[in-house]
């Protein structure tokens, strides 16, 4: 079996490809564990850091609300 590691850019080419290998019956897996942030993520995140915290958020915990706050 060859495996091939293609890099999309965004959701747009994303779809095109797997529509494209579905109908020339090509099978495919995709490895949803690898991603970057957007500029809306970070800006997010460095929001949250520019707070003035006064009690310690474990970081699960502000991962989570990140995640709920922008339906990551």
């Amino acid at each position: 079996m060859t495996q091939i590691i293609i890099n999309l850019n965004n959701k747009e080419e994303e779809t095109f490809v797997e529509t494209f290998l579905k109908k020339m019956k090509i099978s495919f897996e995709k490895n949803e564990g690898d991603f970057e942030l957007t500029d809306e993520m970070k800006r997010v995140i460095d929001e949250r850091k520019a707070k003035n915290h006064k009690e310690f958020t474990p970081a699960r915990e502000f991962l989570k609300k990140v995640k709920e706050d922008n339906g990551i």
